[in-house]
């Protein structure tokens, strides 16, 4: 029985991040159950977490939802979601579930891997959409989709929903990896049509070879006046698969409705032309390739070099720098490990994408595709960003010189040590290649080495390369001479079945093909009923014969000879050289009537002989020989109408012969005075042009001298300008590392607000990326509560005065100090704005904290002021003399000032108890003796809690020293407190325990002691306090709330 997984189902593999579950819910609520595709569904979840998406999906779509398994075969018409903190590949038609190593980096991206795995297995059957999410995770997988033939959908769009976050979305559209941007909902339908259309025959059909090939070219056409490129030795099976791709996207299915899309609109020729060029590519792309290059070829390359010389490397189609820059770590760890000065490096990188070239300059690259790089090369030779992407660092990125360059169209580099074009040729046809290895081969310095990609050779061509390393493809240069150049520039096509304006001048039927058609009309014609001819150069050697030439040429057996005069006739040869002289001569054509020829059989014929010159600018001059037979002078000279003329005899023969050698003779002869003639003045001439030469010469002295002169001045401008650049990167580093250190996020506008550049630290209040740079910042999310930015900024550019604000995050947690300035260039221009955020958040909260200090401390001083007004009152009511209240009233206040005391020091937070009780009672027990015995749990005390039990202890302490046991030197006083849980709440019960002193009774009146440990307890702590007054001493209880009471700590003891 087969396997299943031998017949692999199409597959739609979605992932998305922040906001996905809103965007899995419109997709699926669309999608058809029966639309004969797998799906893949991938979302960012944290390791450990179990995911509620199986059962989320599962009301939303009736088809099944299945948790990916290790191995399983794919079903149509299924969703399959892996288990959380698990990365899911596509690999020989089965799915594979790998764990997420918690080593990788933070910013790794397992959407990208299995979009990779799908591309590369499934290829056009692979379908990647991408929807709401933060980051950049599946730019880089949809982009090996789209090359691989698949269908690519992101979300959003100016007629689709906003995604919630479009971090994902626009990555992948920055990066030029999506066909279809639209709404979650619109999705499935998109798909399913475009699917529908793969099952209809189309003008690619085989069966229509003329028209797809004159489509072909009239595509190509197109291109070539819009983008500036020819594609018409594309390969043409590649081309019109990326041809058939553009028309899914618009949902065409005639080639010439999407020739007349081409014509009416441009943008559509530079989305197939981005198509064209896409190529999957990575850093050390085949590993094993590389290791031998490294090994191998790298070092080979600096033998027997000084540091005065040069090694230049050539990297063709570069696309986006992974595989330029590869080599330059290649070059720069032969370097590292090389004693003493080493050569000079020169890497240059074509290619004739623009875009890619701007991206390799730039060197800035996400993780996702840093996948082939190992962890020391990546921390030894790349800088990790704030945005998590990694550049380049400077000491290989300045090795690199990056440029827009064809193959076919620009001149090749020359003196070439190491060229590499991996994964371009196989996208040119022969004709095409035909081109570029003979330019290679020039490019290249003597045994210069090759490198092409895994599948690519050098078949055709190894008489201009040889063999180092079949299996890695690595050749190099034979020393033979280099074919000529042939370097086509901008091509124009003229194929006869595409009109002025690219478009095919007729829908020829498809049963004939026309050209072949009249290519065998005219052969039959010509043979037939044209008289016989040959094509010759001035030398006489034949290039073309005619069909029925041997009545006139003898074609002898033996070696092969092509000289036409070699082979005339008995009678031709004299006047054919004769005709070809003069014909060169002349530039004309030139005819001989009535030449007697002698035929293979003996008997002679009168022929007519018709030498016509034909000139090519550029090329040499051919000459075409008719040969026509006489009839008519046969008829004249005998009665044997239509038959050949009897043979001569041999003397008659030989006369003839003999008088026209000497007519060719005494031509030759004047022929020869002539050029002796000519020869003479030619001398004179070149006398006087010697003379010009040797002043020519001398010029051109004065003018090696003037080179020199300026060659010195341009090393001496070299050397300005690298110490100009070297103090550029100084200032450069020395502002990157300002804004670093300071923190404050900055964005550079121009008058438009399109953004210029912008500093890492502005990532926390716009959704910012480095592909940003020329979008409008007010296309961009914010995380502000600031809706008059553009108002702001266009105030500034016409005030030209500084504008700040105060504005909030959305969180409202932090605050920021706005301040727009105009942006002057050295030239005073304003030319923008610069908009700076910095956060002022703890500057705002120590204002409102100043503000509630401020409040608390008018609050507590009208306290104390209260507090004191009424001890004041309370205490002289009842006191007889001013000595008595002296003692009273300041003894309180000291108490009250113990307390304040020990909040100041504490910041007005929390009091200890034990501190509290140790500040009252340490006065009273000055022997050190256990006469205070204290225990209980660390407790803390709000500042009322504390200044109210304070004023109470006090009163305790004052009254066991008057009456009670601090009155006698055996008296002990005991204070012990606990916490005691209750159903409404714990408690705090605190017991004052007297005991050895004098026996109490209780007092017969209440004094203001009393009132005010009662009263101000219960006021303040809401606590109920009972006095018992026995024969032992005094006992007083208290139970308090624990609100407004910190439990700290575990119990203490001890004595004071």
């Amino acid at each position: 029985m087969a396997d299943p997984a031998d017949q692999p189902v199409p597959v739609i593999a979605i992932g998305a991040s922040a906001g996905g579950i809103q965007a899995f819910q419109a997709f699926f609520q669309t999608m058809p159950a029966d639309s004969g595709f797998a799906l893949i569904v991938m979302l960012h979840l944290p390791s450990g977490r179990k995911g509620v998406l199986p059962d989320l999906i599962g009301r939303w779509t009736p088809m099944p939802v299945l948790e990916a398994g290790e191995g399983c075969v794919l079903q149509a018409n299924t969703v399959y979601i892996p288990p959380s903190g698990m990365a899911m590949t596509y690999r020989a038609g089965r799915l594979h579930r790998d764990p997420v190593d918690p080593a990788l980096p933070r910013d790794f991206n397992p959407i990208d891997l299995l979009f990779g795995s799908l591309a590369s297995e499934l290829g056009e059957d692979a379908v990647g959409v991408i929807l709401s999410g933060t980051g950049s995770d599946g730019a880089i997988g949809l982009k090996a989709i789209k090359a691989a033939g698949g269908l690519t959908l992101a979300q959003g769009g100016a007629n689709g929903e906003k995604p919630l976050h479009d971090g994902m979305p626009h990555s992948a559209i920055a990066a030029r990896a999506v066909d279809i941007v639209t709404s979650a909902e619109a999705m499935p339908r998109r798909i399913m049509s475009i699917a529908s259309a793969l099952k209809i025959k189309t003008p690619l059909n085989p069966a229509s070879p003329q028209t797809a090939d004159a489509a072909r070219l009239a595509i190509c056409a197109i291109l070539l006046r819009s983008v500036g490129h020819d594609f018409s030795s594309y390969k043409e099976k590649t081309f019109l698969r990326r041809v058939l791709r553009r028309m899914q996207v618009l949902n065409l299915t005639s080639l010439g409705d999407f020739i007349r899309r081409l014509e009416t609109d441009p943008e559509q020729a530079v989305l197939l032309f981005q198509d064209l060029l896409i190529g999957v590519t990575r850093f050390f792309r085949d590993e094993d390739s590389f290791e031998v290059l490294g090994r191998k070829i790298i070092p080979q390359l600096f033998d027997n070099k000084s540091s005065e010389t040069t090694v230049r490397i050539w990297i063709a189609g570069c696309a986006t720098g992974e595989e330029a820059y590869s080599l330059a770590i290649l070059v720069r760890e032969h370097l590292d490990k090389t004693v003493g000065e080493a050569p000079k490096v020169q890497i240059f990188a074509t290619d004739i994408d623009e875009a890619a070239i701007a991206v390799a300059r730039l060197g800035r690259y996400p993780i996702a595709r840093l996948q082939g790089l190992s962890p020391n090369r990546l921390s030894r030779y790349f800088v990790q960003g704030i945005d998590g992407s990694y550049t380049v660092a400077k000491p290989v990125r300045e090795m690199c010189t990056f440029s827009a360059h064809s193959l076919t169209r620009d001149p090749p580099f020359s003196r070439i040590n190491l060229l590499s074009c991996r994964n371009l040729l196989i996208y040119l046809d022969m004709d095409l290649q035909g081109v570029v290895f003979p330019a290679f081969h020039y490019s290249l310095a003597r045994d210069g080495i090759l490198f092409l990609g895994s599948s690519e050779t050098i078949s055709r061509h190894e008489t201009l390369f040889a063999t180092v390393d079949r299996a890695h493809r690595i050749f190099q240069k034979r020393d033979v001479p280099s074919p000529p150049l042939r370097v086509m520039g901008r091509s124009e096509l003229r194929d006869p079945r595409i009109a002025t304006d690219g478009s095919p001048v007729s829908r020829l039927p498809p049963k004939y093909n026309i050209s072949k058609v009249s290519a065998w009309a005219h052969t039959r014609v010509l043979d037939r009923f044209a008289p016989p001819f040959v094509i010759v150069t001035l030398e006489a050697e034949a290039l073309h014969y005619s069909a029925n030439l041997s009545r006139y040429l003898d074609f002898s057996p033996g070696t092969p000879n092509l000289n036409v005069l070699a082979m005339a006739r008995t009678g031709l040869r004299a006047p054919l050289r004769d005709a070809l002289t003069q014909a060169s001569e002349q530039g004309r054509s030139i005819e001989r009537i009535g030449i007697l020829v002698q035929g293979a059989d003996g008997r002679s014929h009168r022929i007519n002989l018709l030498v016509e010159p034909r000139r090519e600018t550029g090329m040499e001059t051919l000459y075409l020989i008719v040969f026509v037979d006489n009839p008519d002078l046969a008829t004249a000279e005998g009665p044997n109408i239509g038959h050949a003329v009897p043979a001569m005899n041999t003397d008659s023969q030989l006369e003839l012969e003999l008088r026209d050698t000497r007519e060719q003779l005494q031509s030759v002869t004047e022929e020869h005075e002539t050029a002796v003639e000519e020869l003479r003045s030619t001398n004179e001439e070149l006398h006087s042009v010697n003379e010009e030469l040797q002043s020519t010469n001398e010029e051109l002295e004065t003018s090696k001298e003037e080179i020199q002169s300026i060659n010195e001045e341009l090393q001496t401008v070299n050397t300005q300008l690298s110490s100009k650049v070297d103090e550029l990167d100084k200032h450069s580093s020395d502002l990157k590392n300002l804004f670093d250190s300071t923190q404050v996020a900055t964005i550079f506008l121009d008058p438009y607000l399109v953004i210029r550049s912008f500093t890492p630290a502005i990532a926390s209040l716009y959704n910012l990326i480095p592909s940003d740079q020329g979008r409008p910042l007010t296309d961009i999310a914010s995380r502000l509560r600031y809706s008059t930015l553009r108002d702001d900024c266009n105030h500034v550019l016409q005030t030209l005065e500084p504008l700040e604000r105060r504005l909030i995050r959305e969180d409202e947690k932090t605050h920021y100090l706005m301040r727009i300035l105009p942006y002057r260039k050295t030239d005073s221009v304003i030319d923008g704005t610069i908009i700076t955020f910095v956060d002022v958040t703890s500057v705002v909260q120590a204002e409102q904290h100043q503000r509630l200090l401020v409040d608390e401390l008018n609050h507590r001083v009208k306290n104390m002021l209260t507090i004191v007004i009424s001890l004041a009152s309370q205490t002289l009511r009842r006191s007889d003399t001013l000595e008595q209240f002296e003692k009273k009233y300041f003894g309180r206040v000291h108490a009250l000032s113990a307390a304040y005391t020990l909040l100041s020091d504490r910041g007005w937070k929390t009091v200890s108890l034990k501190s509290l009780l140790l500040e009252q009672l340490r006065p009273f027990d000055e022997s050190g003796s256990d006469t205070v015995l204290l225990g209980g749990p660390d407790i803390g005390l709000d500042p009322r809690s504390a200044l109210s039990l304070g004023m109470a202890i006090h009163e305790l302490t004052t009254n066991a020293v008057k009456h009670g046991a601090l009155s006698v030197p055996q008296g002990i006083v005991q204070v012990g407190w606990k916490i005691e849980p209750s159903e409404n709440g714990a408690y705090l019960v605190m017991d004052w325990i007297e005991s050895n002193g004098p026996m109490v009774s209780a007092p017969v009146s209440v004094g203001f002691g009393t009132t005010l440990i009662k009263r101000g307890l219960k006021q303040d702590m809401s606590a109920d306090v009972t006095l018992e007054f026995n024969s032992k001493g005094l006992r007083a209880s208290l139970r308090a709330p624990l609100p407004g009471l910190s439990p700290s700590g575990s119990p203490e003891t001890g004595t004071i």
